[in-house]
């Protein structure tokens, strides 16, 4: 069986002006969003570039103010993320997260998908920050992410097999030499980090 993935037509997005990649839009607009998206096939959903998959894509944050970042290694499914780092845990919204209200439809699939990726010792608080939409790639114009940071008491990756961690404050991440993915390239511009 496909499968199933939440998306909304891009007609629902005109008149948003992104930024860079990034924008902040308020409440209403992300209600619109969430009120207008639908289930279709995966399959269909990552060629069609009239419509984009609603990711939710969370920071997470620890108590030392450092930010949780991520190396996918090769034994991960996605070949065009391999070694490449990230700071986005996420992922797609599908048929088991649906609630009659479609605000609780997005967060239960982005809290599904934050307990399938880490452990949390504790989620003190989850801020909304902004959309990503970058349309540079074939892959990044089928997709729209929702940006949040979750700040919480600590965290550890549960897929060690297919993903490296480290914790980088703000002076880490001037050093750093390693690749970012595109979106954790904007997210990280977003919040002025690099």
């Amino acid at each position: 069986m496909n499968e199933k993935v939440w998306v909304i037509d891009n007609e629902v997005l005109n008149g948003i002006n992104f930024f860079n990649g990034f924008t902040i839009v308020e409440q209403n607009i992300l209600e619109k969003i969430f009120n207008n998206a639908y289930f279709i096939d995966r399959n269909i959903a990552e060629t069609d570039e009239s419509k984009k998959q609603i990711i939710p894509y969370v920071i997470v944050k620890n108590e030392k103010n450092q930010i949780l970042v991520v190396q996918r290694t090769k034994k991960q499914t996605e070949k065009r993320l391999h070694n490449l780092y990230s700071v986005g845990i996420g992922g797609h919204i599908n048929p088991i997260d649906q609630n009659d209200i479609s605000e609780i439809t997005f967060y239960n699939g982005l809290n599904r998908e934050l307990n399938e990726e880490l452990y949390i010792d504790k989620l003190k608080s989850l801020e909304y920050v902004g959309l990503i939409l970058d349309n540079s790639t074939e892959v990044s114009r089928v997709h729209l992410g929702i940006l949040f940071i979750a700040y919480v008491t600590n965290a550890d990756i549960r897929e060690k097999e297919n993903f490296n961690e480290l914790w980088m404050n703000d002076s880490d991440f001037q050093k750093f030499d390693g690749e970012f993915e595109g979106w954790s390239k904007i997210a990280l511009k977003a919040l002025e980090v690099i």
